[in-house]
Formats: structure tokens, sequence, C-alpha cells
């Protein structure tokens, strides 16, 4: 190689390591939050940096400068491969190879010798069976462009922008970084924004942090307790997220980011590079695939091998190494597990999941860590009233649905031991008066029916019916404010409330003050209520309402409300402080903030504080413990506040307070894991094992890029991760995750096309029943996959003799295909539907020891059942063949001639046959076509399939038999076969003396002085192998005694029994073998015979077998015989023996658990 030639590989090399390490970079980059400084910078520094001004906007040349450099607002696609080919990909793997290569080698063997219509057939079988599976493959990796789609749907469409000093509406794709920006409520966030105006402004979130409550925007950081300012991007209080929503207020600001350079794009960037990671049934089934190919391929090829040495014709020899792959290769397996993961399917979508990747119902299954969001998952997604604090009391608050609900509450009066406040209290009666009037929110009533028709719902006459959910109305106003009048309505109505007190007066609540109040007409005159920051609310009061009798705010009081503000917030509650005052003025008082505020505000009296909280769902508490109780791990990955998360975490058992005292719980927050990732990648790796070595863990303030990594950690140290999720911050992890599960009702486009599966009712209770139908499934394939191998045995068995000891073969490979597509197709498929163990959720995750297909299993369906299977298929074998005159000891060495020559025996003296072979090979005459000018040989006529036998007396001595039958090989080949008058003229003295009789050597002279030419020259015997050769004194052997002419068709009738005999010994002995597969270690007389669906599938083999060998047009199909009815059950004892083997087998596991048998035979 020149040393230019070395340069130019060396470039090439360094160019891969370049690009490698590129890509290394730009998924590390992903992984690590955005790198926006602008929202640090003064507005000075903003106009500068970004080439714009606040006032006038860019010029259109800076527009176009920047869009140079940044390109349009849109996210990236990413490179599609045309559907063509991802569907021709699917005919690649190793499996479908396998069938489509046996398929062709049958399409090869049926153009060279037509006349077997099997091969024909087995092709066609062969390849429809890997379109099949193919075509549903691609089918259920379509997914990744559906998942661009649903970005796309998030991305706004115009917005207001102010360039060369006017305002225009453009569409959000022709955005640059610079552009300044004008939103206001309901507006969706066009770019990243850095807010350098608003008014009021708050922001929903929920879809990126999974905070409940819309957040406030301001235009500068806020700080810690510190006093250091929080930089953090999503935290940062002066920024705005593209496709999020403007909650309420306007404002202007300078986009930042755009397109793939924002948050949303780096989610999307971080979901679209994302590998699916491949199902742990996936896997298995991969593996277990790779194995039994592989043994096929061995044994298919050396059996070739074998049979082409033993000269065997190379078509037959073709036909019978694809036989061996047929038969070790269970044809439908993937129809098998397809269907049987589409039918528990079925019955998750009853239980509110709707499953859309089928493999990852088992997935489910085996879980071992549950990493799940907490807004709308483990929550309800909705700010409900928790707490009430008034006459120094903390008291709990009932969550009542309607009328007859708050009545229980109230007359149990206490919840989890907590006492419920107390309406008729003077002092609450005032609480809950402030709490109603000094709130915006209002129950939405125009509703949609069951049958689609609008109408609107009187909630006051609707809380009167015991099915009514008030709680799940939807309201106007924010979540706190809805909270606050859901909590109130069972009291009195809300409506009524505020019509009876009219507002005169209201200031919203603003960033700047922390509060909101408002005036109304009430039976005291004008009265003035407030609500907001406790805090601020309490500065502004100089009495406290006790036992409804104002009080001087005395410090005593005031540690009271700090112990009670400071005890809720410690709940991870959200606090609010409410006070009012009766004002001085009279009724018609017209009052006014500006210029002036023409009222007084100060010498407020503090009425109470409420705590709200978004509570835990209904049921999650028990799902949890049953997860515990399952061995899996709940992890909660939420963006909210720590506190907020671990009391959430706390209440429904997440975490445990005795475990957390014990240092096995923690919360880890985003910014710990912002720390992690500033450190060499060993470290990393440590502090991740250090965090997930925890038994419980909360994940707090995580960002999209967080919970991608707590995933893949999970999944480097062997975990099997489940992943739930509703925002579109979640979709980068529901993809990564072994199984994702979004949420049906609140879940965003994204995150339902990212996931494997989607809960309909939100509800993480339902992914527990998931895991308790995965778990099943994976125990019932398991049943299902041992009942299909333990056939496979009994299908091998007649190739493997076939080419051994070459019996005739005793079960063709048509019939092969009639087990494994048709009679063991619905038993197999019947397993899905077996009830499920009692202990099923008491059991350990399974671990990857614990495979689909272990040797446990393959020894016990191989070696055992397998075993007793092809026993009973050859007995019956053997029965049919001795029934038609061909005892078990004539048939080694003869097989591979069956169905071309008729067989030859030589009687013994009871009448039975001693010893069988072959003859003599067709005629062959040579003659001369004047047409191509060439010699061709052709078959005569005479003699061929065998001459007949002279009758007694009579003598022929051209022929291979004489007075005492067939000739013999004694003295070679062509004194039996090619006898010739040259062949005659050229025999020695002492031969002919022992080969030719007088009287035959009378008949020689006799013919050949008439034609020298005439005889049998050349014509040589059938067997290759000396052993399969027909003795001397031997003859036609058919219908059980000897004959004089010989009759094939005999032979392949008789075989065509014998083969249809084995074919229905398999049925028989599988009604046995799928009945014991009910249980792996119960007896099937506990475990009864209620599974219906199996009943029908013993109907069904024994249905369908009757009609392969009992309907005229599918015996000439599939080359079967109708049976003697008694022909139909030898094999009964066999199906005995299976039963009562493994009913003693379970039987003892049971009594010696943990003993030898357990060990090596509970698969």
């Amino acid at each position: 190689m020149s040393d230019g030639e070395m340069k130019k590989t060396g470039s090439f090399g360094d160019m891969m390591k370049s690009n490698k390490k590129k890509e290394e970079e730009r998924q590390a980059a992903l992984r690590k939050d955005i790198d926006f400084v602008e929202h640090t910078y003064t507005l000075d520094q903003i106009e500068k940096e970004m080439n714009t001004s606040l006032e006038k906007g860019m010029t259109s040349a800076a527009v176009q400068a920047s869009r140079e450099k940044h390109g349009w607002n849109r996210l990236t696609p990413p490179p599609q491969t045309p559907e063509w080919i991802k569907f021709l990909l699917q005919f690649t793997n190793f499996f479908a190879m396998l069938l489509l290569g046996g398929g062709i080698l049958c399409f090869i063997g049926y153009g060279i010798d037509s006349s077997d219509s099997v091969n024909l057939y087995l092709g066609i079988v062969l390849c429809t069976v890997v379109f099949i599976t193919s075509t549903f493959s691609y089918l259920q990796e379509r997914k990744s462009a559906k998942i661009m789609e649903g970005f796309k749907s998030l991305i706004p469409k115009k917005c207001n922008v102010i360039r060369d000093g006017g305002i225009v509406k453009i569409d959000a794709l022709e955005l640059v970084p610079g552009d300044v920006v004008e939103f206001t409520d309901g507006d969706q966030v066009p770019a990243d924004i850095r807010v350098v105006k608003c008014n009021d402004l708050k922001v929903d979130n929920s879809s990126l942090t999974g905070e409940s409550e819309p957040q406030e925007r301001v235009t500068g950081l806020a700080k810690d307790s510190d006093g250091n300012e929080i930089t953090t991007v999503l935290e940062a209080t002066n920024l705005l997220f593209y496709t999020t929503i403007i909650n309420s207020g306007n404002g202007k600001g300078v986009v930042i980011g755009t397109g793939d350079h924002t948050v949303m794009g780096q989610i999307a960037g971080l979901t679209l590079e994302t590998g699916a990671e491949e199902t742990p049934i996936a896997k298995e089934i991969h593996a277990f695939i790779l194995l039994i190919s592989a043994v096929a391929m061995i044994l298919g090829i050396t059996f070739f091998a074998v049979s082409l040495a033993l000269g065997t014709d190379p078509i037959k020899c073709v036909v019978f190494a694809i036989g061996i792959i047929v038969a070790n290769v269970p044809e439908g397996l993937l129809a098998t597990v397809t269907v049987s993961l589409a039918l528990t399917a079925q019955r998750m979508h009853l239980k509110n999941v709707l499953v859309k990747n089928l493999e990852a119902v088992e997935t489910l299954g085996s879980t071992t860590v549950i990493a799940s969001d907490k807004t709308g998952t483990l929550t309800q997604n909705r700010m409900t009233v928790q707490h009430t604090w008034y006459n120094g009391e903390v008291k709990r608050v009932p969550a009542a649905r309607n009328s007859a609900e708050y009545t229980n509450f109230m007359s149990n009066g206490e919840i989890d031991g907590e006492k419920l406040w107390e309406p008729t209290d003077a002092t609450f009666e005032k609480l809950r008066m402030v709490a109603t009037l000094c709130n915006n929110a209002a129950f939405l009533t125009n509703v949609v029916d069951e049958d689609g028709n609008e109408k609107t719902l009187d909630i006051k006459k609707e809380m009167g019916s015991a099915t009514f959910n008030m709680l799940g109305l939807d309201c106007s106003g924010d979540a706190s404010e809805s909270g606050l009048i859901k909590a109130m309505q069972p009291i009195e109505d809300v409506l009524d409330v505020r019509t009876a007190n009219p507002k005169v007066f209201e200031i919203k609540f603003n960033s700047t003050n922390k509060w909101q109040l408002s005036i109304h007409e009430t039976g005291m005159g004008n009265t003035l209520v407030l609500k907001g920051a406790p805090e601020r609310v309490l500065g502004m009061c100089s009495k406290i309402l006790i036992n409804g009798r104002e009080e001087p705010m005395t410090e005593e009081w005031q540690e009271k409300y700090n112990k009670a503000y400071e005890g809720l917030g410690g709940l991870g509650e959200r606090v609010l402080g409410f006070a009012m005052k009766n004002m001085e003025e009279e009724k018609g008082f017209k009052y006014q903030q500006k210029p002036e505020r023409n009222f007084k505000m100060d010498d407020l009296t503090f009425v109470g504080l409420f705590s709200l909280i978004d509570p835990p769902r209904d049921g999650v508490p028990e799902a949890v413990a049953k997860c515990k109780r399952a061995g899996v791990k709940v992890f909660m990955v939420t963006g909210d506040h720590p506190i907020t998360a671990e009391a959430i975490a706390e209440s429904v058992g997440i975490i445990d307070k005795e475990v957390l005292e014990a240092g096995n719980a923690t919360v880890i927050k985003g910014d710990d894991i912002r720390d992690v990732l500033e450190l060499p990648k060993d470290e990393q790796i440590k502090q991740w094992d250090k965090w997930l070595s925890h038994k419980q863990i909360v994940f707090a303030r995580v960002s999209p890029a967080h919970k991608l990594l707590i995933v893949e950690n999970n999944q480097r140290r062997g975990e099997v991760v489940a992943v739930t999720g509703d925002g579109v911050n979640d979709a980068p992890a529901l993809k990564k995750g072994d199984i994702g599960c979004a949420m049906g009702i609140a879940g965003k486009d994204v995150s339902k096309e990212a996931a494997d599966m989607i809960l309909m009712d939100d509800n993480f209770a339902s992914i527990v029943n998931g895991i308790e139908e995965g778990r099943i499934i994976f125990d019932n394939l398991k049943k299902s996959i041992s009942y299909t191998l333990t056939s496979n045995i009994p299908e091998i068995g007649p190739f493997l003799a076939f080419i051994i000891i070459q019996i005739p073969l005793p079960l063709s490979t048509i019939l092969i295909l009639c087990v494994d597509l048709g009679t063991d197709m619905v038993p197999a498929i019947s397993l899905a539907y077996e009830l499920k163990e009692a202990d099923i959720m008491n059991r350990p995750p399974r671990t990857t020891a614990d495979r689909l297909v272990n040797r446990k299993l393959i020894t016990f369906a191989y070696l055992q059942i397998g075993i007793i299977q092809v026993l009973a298929g050859f007995y019956t074998y053997l029965v049919v063949l001795n029934d038609f005159g061909y005892p078990p000891w004539v048939l080694p060495w003869v097989g591979l001639d069956w169905d071309d020559y008729s067989l030859m025996c030589k009687p013994r003296g009871d009448g039975a046959p001693s010893t069988c072979g072959y003859g003599c090979d067709n005629p062959k005459a040579a003659s001369y076509d004047a047409q191509i000018g060439k010699n061709r040989t052709s078959e005569m006529e005479y003699c061929k399939g065998g001459c007949k036998i002279p009758d007694f007396g009579a003598v022929d001595p051209f022929v291979e038999f004489g007075t005492e039958g067939f000739r013999g090989f004694t003295f070679g080949t062509e004194a039996a076969c090619g006898r010739s008058c040259k062949w005659f003229e050229a025999l020695k003295p002492d031969i002919k003396n022992l080969t030719v009789s007088a009287e035959e050597n009378a008949m020689f002279t006799k013919y050949c002085a008439v034609n020298k030419d005439y005889g049998f020259e050349g014509r040589s015997k059938i067997a290759d192998a000396k052993r399969a050769d027909a003795p001397h004194g031997s003859y036609y052997w058919w219908n059980g005694e000897a004959q004089l002419y010989p009759n094939v068709r005999f032979q392949e009738s008789a075989l065509k029994y014998a083969q249809t005999s084995y074919f229905i010994g398999i049925i028989v002995v599988q009604w046995a073998d799928l009945i014991i597969s009910k249980t792996r270690k119960l007896s099937v007389f506990d475990q009864g015979m209620s599974n219906k669906f199996m009943n029908f599938g013993l109907a069904f083999e024994t249905i369908l077998g009757a009609l392969l060998i009992y309907v005229p047009f599918l015996n000439d199909a599939f080359f079967t015989r109708p049976l003697h009815i008694l022909h139909c059950f030898t094999c009964v004892p066999f199906s005995i023996l299976i039963f009562t083997y493994d009913e003693v087998r379970k039987s003892i596991i049971r009594q010696y658990p943990g003993g030898w048998l357990e060990a090596h035979t509970y698969w």
C-alpha cells in the first residue's frame, strides 16, 4: 500500500471515529438541560446579543440573517426508510429466511419432479406462513412516523410579532431567535421566549414539568433560600416554553430558541433518537427460534449429507432435509403467540388498558421497576381541599361527590383519624363565605350526555342524586379556585351564595401582590374578602376571628398560625390564607383602584387557612401494596416540588416512613442529577448505582432528559422498566422503557404514540392489573410452548428412523404441517384462556434465568412426554403395517424405494416373511431418434415395475425369477437382472452350471440363435445398499402373502394408512398433553376443566383429524386414508400413561418442594 493510500485509509478511519464521537456527544448533550443563557441577560444585553429592539423588533435583514443561521421554526423529522423496504426487511430474520429457503427448495424439487405435488403444497404453505408473520411484524413496527406527527400537532399556527416597528401576524414557522413576540391568555407559546414585559402572567407547563398549578411568569429570575438566582432552565421564572399555553395575563418577550433548539425540540430529539427497547418476550422468542432453527438446520444438513452418501436420489434428499427442518421448527408458534397476546390484550381492554404493542402484555408481567409519573397517574390531576385551619385547629375536609356522600362523611366525623370541619361553627361560616366569594371559578354546566346531546346541568338539583359526581365536573378558573368551590358546594350551593352576595368590586391576583380581593354587598353591608399567599394575607391583618369573634392578632396566635402553615406545607399541600373586613362605606359606593384606591385595606381580620393538594387516586395505595407483594419496585418520577412529591409518595405507600428512617428510601432532586452529569462517566455510574440501590425512591423536579437517564440506568442494572406518563415530556422515557404506559384521558397525542399501552382511565391501579395479566400470559405461553414442542419429537422421529434404519417414512411432511398448523393450533391457543394460579402476584418478578423456554421445559417436552409420544406413534404405525402384512422385522432398509418398487420377501415355514428386499430395476432399451439424431434410452414396458414370476412349471431364462423364486445376487447383479444372450455366451462353464439350469440353457440356445441382442443387457438392481437386496428364493409380497406379480400401489396404500394412523396417534396423545399442560405444579383435578375454549380445542383437533382421514377429497389433498376405528385408538394407552406420569410427577413436586424433581422438571 502506498503512503498516499495509507493516509487516505487513516483519514477515513479518523473520520469514522470523529463521526462516532460527535454522535455520542450529541446524545450526551440531549440528556442535559438545554444550554440557554439568555434568561440571565439584562434587557440591554438581550437587545445586543439577539440583534433586536424590544420596541421595534427585528429588521427584515436581521430576520433573514437569523434564519440563515438558525433555520425555520420547526422540528426536524427523522430520516425515513421507504415503507416497502421496511416491509421487505421483515423477511430477513433467521426464522423467515429458514422457512423461505425450505419453500424455495420445495418449488425447485417440484420443478424437477412435478409428479409429486407434495413439494408444491409444502412450498406454498411455508411461504404463506412467512408472509403472514412478516406482515404482522411490519404492521406492529409502524410507530416512529406517528410519533413525529404527534409533535407536529402541538406546534402553534400563528403569532403576533413586532418587526420593522410594526405588529404583524405570521406563521409560527417563520419565527427566528431575536423576534419580539406579544402574547395573551389562551395563546400557545410559539417558541422558547424570554419574558421582557408581563402583566399577571401565568403559564400551563403541566405537559412539560407535570406541575398541576399554572406557573407564574415575571421578567426576572426567582431566588432560592440562600438569595441566589435560580437559573435552571426549566425552573426559570422568566422563560416561556414552546407549545405550552398562556393560562392568564399577557406580555411580550424575545424568542431565544426555535425548532430543534427548544426544550420541546430537545424532547422530540430524545424521543426520536431513543431506540425502542426490544421486549423481553421478543428476546425470548428470538432466542428460542434461533436455537430451534439452528438445531433444525444442523439436523437437516446432516441427514441430507448422510442420505446422499447412502445413494439416495438428490431430490429425495432435499425433501427429507426439508422434512427434518419442518418437523423441528414449530411453524404455528408465532401465530400461537400472536393470538394469545391478542386475546390477553382484549381482556386487558375490559380492564381499561388499551394495548398497542401486543408483546407489551407479557413485558408488563416481567416488570421489576415502575417509573411512574405523579400528576394524573398516582394523583387525580385535580386540586382538592385537604385541610382547613380555623379557631387554632387543623381539620380535615371531606371530598364528597354529592350530598349523600357528604352526609355519610359527616356522620362518621373523621377521616383517617383526623376530625372533620364543623360547618355550623361561626368562624368556619365566615371562612366558607370568603372562600366562595373571593373566587372566580364556576362549574361548567353544559355537558354532553351518553347519546351525544348537549344539556345544561342543574348542579343544585343534581347534588341530591347518589350517583352524581360533582368532583368530576370541569370548572372555569384555575385549579385551586376550582378545588375550593367543589369543597364548598355540598354545604350550600355556590351560585346561591354568590347571588345573595353580589360582587361590586374586584382586584385580580397578580404576581406582585400575591393576593386577590373582592368586595360584596352582604347582609352586613359591604364586605371585603381576600385570599392569597398566607404570609401576605397575615401581614395585612391586625385581628383574627376566633369562635366567630374578632380578637387581636397576638404573638401566640401568630405562633399557632406559623405551626399550622408549616405543618400543612410539610405535607406537600398548597396553603391559602383568607381574610375579611366589614367596610365602612354604604351600599352603592363606587370602589376604585386607579388612579388612587378609595378604600382602606388595612386592619383586616384573618379568618383561616385552606390547604389543597392533588390527592391520590382511589385504589392507588392498594395497587402499590400489591406491587410490593409482587416484588415490583415503584419509583415516583415527577417535575413537581420535592416536598409535594414526598408527601404524595408517603400517602400512597411508595415511601414508607420506617424505610426512609432506616436509610433505604430517598428523594432525589433534579439538581442532584445535574451535579452528577458533570462527573466522569465511571463516577456517574457509581452514583446512579448508589441511588438505585435504595428500595424506595422519589425523583422530583426532574427534566425530560433526567427521566430518560433514570430509565436507562435502571435498564443498565438489568431491571425491566415500565414507564408511565401523560405529558410531552414523558415521550422519550415512554419510548425507551421496556414498556411505556400513557394516559388515555389526560395524555398528549405524543405520549400515546410513544407508548406501548394506554391506560384508558388514567389509573395507576390498571397497571397492576396489567402486571397480573402479563404474568398470566407468561405462564400460559410456557404451557402453550410446552404443548407445541412436545409434538416435535413424534414429528422428527419418523425422519430419523427413515434415514438411519431406512424404514418406510412413518409420517409425511404434509401431515407434519397438518399437526403444526392444524390440529395443534387451536389447543395451543386455548391455553391462553387458562385461569391464573393462586400465587401469581405473590411471586417475585421472573429473573433472566427464568426463560420462556428453558432447559427444564425442553427436557420435559422432548425427553419425557415427547419420547412417550414418539413410541405411541411408532406403535400404531407398526400395528397398521403388520395388519397389512408387513411385520416390523421386514421394514428396516427397505424404506427408500418403498413408493417406487414392489417389495419381495422370502416366506418362512409358517407363511410369514423372513427377509425382504428389492430385486431388479426397470429394463431399458436404446433407440435412435431420427429427428434429433441422437440415441435415446427409454424404459421398456415389458417387466416395468418387475417381471411377473413364471407360473410353477414354466421357465423364462431371461427374467430374474427361476423355479425357486428370485434368483438372488449371489453371482452378481447381471446373473439376476442383466440376463441376455451376450451374458449367456460370455459365461464360463463353471458359473454357467451354477446359474443356468439345463432347461434354461436349452431356451437360451434357442432364442439367442434367432437374435443375439435378445435379453436385459445392462439392467441393474434397485437397491444400492446390499442389505436392501431381496434374498434368493423370495417372491413379491403384498396382502400378507407371496405373490407372482408386483403391486406397488398396495404398498403405497398400506404406507398411507400407516402414516395416517401415526398422524391420528399424535392427536390422541396430544389430548393428554393438552390436559397436563393446564398446570405447571397443581393437579389437573384441582384446576378443573372449566376452560371452555380448551374443551373446544380438544373437540376441534379430534374433528379436524377425523375430517382429514374420512373426507374423500381431503384424502387426495393430504394423502391420507380412512382408518378402521380400532386403528384410531391404538395410542389411547400411551395417552393414559402420559396423564398418569405427569400427575405423579406434580404430586411429588408438591409433596417435596425444592426437591430434585422440582429442580429438574418444574419448567
